[in-house]
């Protein structure tokens, strides 16, 4: 009866480990299990930020080189950009990443527990440089500065465009209005005027400024270069370029959806961003199509002297308003041209004529104080947006037979605003899309000098790409990855 006992305490031991042991081991494999499916998830995640990380890492070296900016160039050096060229990049490391084939004694010393295979690869969405007018173009360009040159710049140029547009220094336009004036004159010439009784003569009437209008006929370079026949005569065809392709609509366009813009912190500095990277006159970009860029971004013009000549006449434009409005602000250069226009008006028996005479004594001492503002720019002096009695250069007897362009040494070193702080202020007060595209000609332009480079385009440089992969495995299941990549 004790031996009975003892054999069914030992079955009843044997079927509860048994029934222990089933359940731990069902536990165990579904736990194992869990384990192979969350390994395959982790690992097709970081597969895919590999192949991902490991295309941004293409990216294009002259571009990096010359302007330090990131980009993919979708057409890796090929005429024909397309991101499925930047899909099948892709689409290469994940296969290689997910190949244990070719590793060396793999399946001696490790058993493949995920089986993992690529179904399905493509690019979801990509962000060209060039789309929402370059609005990533402009804030990677802006970054790059950001850290080096701070909040100074942006204060100071927010500064001087509040004077400009205050006193509306880009808003008048002083050749017209001294032309109005002098038709006035003009009107009175060769005219009878009666003295006394029965008396009679006839008026000649001779304009003080006229060989300072004639100055103005030939054009601002004449006088602000020492010698306009040894200007750069480079010159592009700007149909093969960016800005041109896309006014005729024939440049690619992303698919991502870009929500952002830019402040007017990124939009100084990214004006300082172009700047630093392109040349200007008097300081001239080795080995660039064009040689004054910095004048290209803001007339657009196919030939340098073009573009110098607008930008030259657009700064002596500023001064010379900026100037006009000194001298009648000061009450002792205004006395000067006082007193002369009343003799002038009394010498033709006309004191009418006094107010006449005396505006276009003033317009015309500011428009050569103005070629003289704008020569000492070109040259690398300064020039005060407002100036006062200090930096004044000419008194009026000095212009009115002659002028004397040549620059004082000691104003060479003067304070005030450089050439570069007035195209600052241009650059603000320009159209934003046309500097962006622009500048992206200019980069066409130099990328496309290298080698391998030849059909270089910016539409076709990726900033941003999305995608979106299937991956099996041979154990049962299929996960979809989606990650998205930037530089910026």
């Amino acid at each position: 009866m004790e031996l009975y006992k003892n054999r069914r305490c030992k079955g009843y031991l044997t079927i509860y480990l048994s029934l222990t042991l089933t359940v731990m081991l069902s536990l165990c494999m579904t736990l194992i299990e869990g384990v192979r499916q969350s390994t395959i998830r982790l690992e097709a995640e970081c597969m895919m930020d590999v192949a991902l990380n490991s295309i941004l890492a293409e990216y294009h070296r002259e571009l990096f080189a010359q302007y330090n900016l990131f980009y993919i160039d979708s057409s890796y050096g090929s005429d024909y950009p397309s991101y499925y060229n930047t899909e099948a990049r892709l689409r290469y490391y994940l296969e290689q990443n997910l190949d244990i084939e070719e590793a060396a004694y793999f399946d001696l010393l490790y058993k493949d527990i995920v089986g993992m295979e690529l179904e399905d690869i493509y690019l979801k969405s990509v962000a060209l440089a060039t789309d929402n007018a370059g609005v990533l173009f402009k804030k990677q360009a802006a970054a790059a500065l950001q850290a080096d040159m701070g909040l100074v710049l942006v204060e100071n140029v927010l500064n001087w465009v509040q004077i400009v547009e205050a006193e509306g220094l880009l808003k008048r336009d002083m050749g017209a209005e001294k032309q109005t004036v002098d038709e006035q004159l003009e009107s009175y010439d060769n005219t009878e005027r009666k003295l006394e009784e029965e008396q009679w003569i006839m008026v000649d009437i001779i304009n003080p400024t006229e060989h300072i209008e004639t100055m103005r006929k030939q054009g601002v370079l004449k006088w602000v270069v020492e010698r306009e026949e040894v200007l750069s005569g480079q010159k592009v065809d700007l149909e093969q370029y960016i800005s041109e392709r896309r006014s005729r609509g024939q440049i690619n366009q992303g698919n991502a959806n870009i929500v952002s813009g830019v402040s007017t912190v990124e939009e100084i500095l990214f004006h300082e961003y172009m700047l630093q990277y392109t040349g200007h006159y008097g300081k001239e970009k080795d080995g660039s199509l064009l040689k004054y860029q910095a004048e290209y971004l803001l007339a657009g013009k196919a030939e340098d002297v073009d573009n110098l000549r607008q930008v030259a006449t657009r700064i002596c434009g500023i001064r010379e308003v900026a100037n006009t409005i000194y001298l009648y602000q000061d009450e002792e250069k205004e006395a000067v041209a006082d007193s002369l226009a009343w003799v002038l008006s009394g010498a033709v028996f006309y004191p009418e004529l006094q107010p006449l005479f005396k505006a276009t004594l003033l317009m015309g001492w500011a428009y050569v104080e103005s070629l003289y503002d704008t020569k000492l720019l070109l040259a690398g002096g300064k020039v005060p947006l407002m100036k006062t009695k200090a930096d004044w250069h000419y008194d009026l007897d000095s212009i009115l037979e002659s002028v004397d362009m040549q620059l004082r040494q000691e104003e060479e070193n003067a304070k005030g605003l450089s050439y570069t702080d007035y195209l600052h202020v241009l650059l603000y007060l320009a159209d934003s899309e046309e500097l962006t595209f622009r500048f992206m000609d200019l980069i066409e332009m130099d990328i496309r000098l290298t080698e391998g480079n030849e059909a270089f385009r910016m539409d076709a440089c990726i900033e941003s790409v999305e995608a979106e992969g299937y991956i099996s495995s041979n154990y049962g299941g299929r996960y979809r990855i989606l990650r998205k990549k930037s530089y910026h």
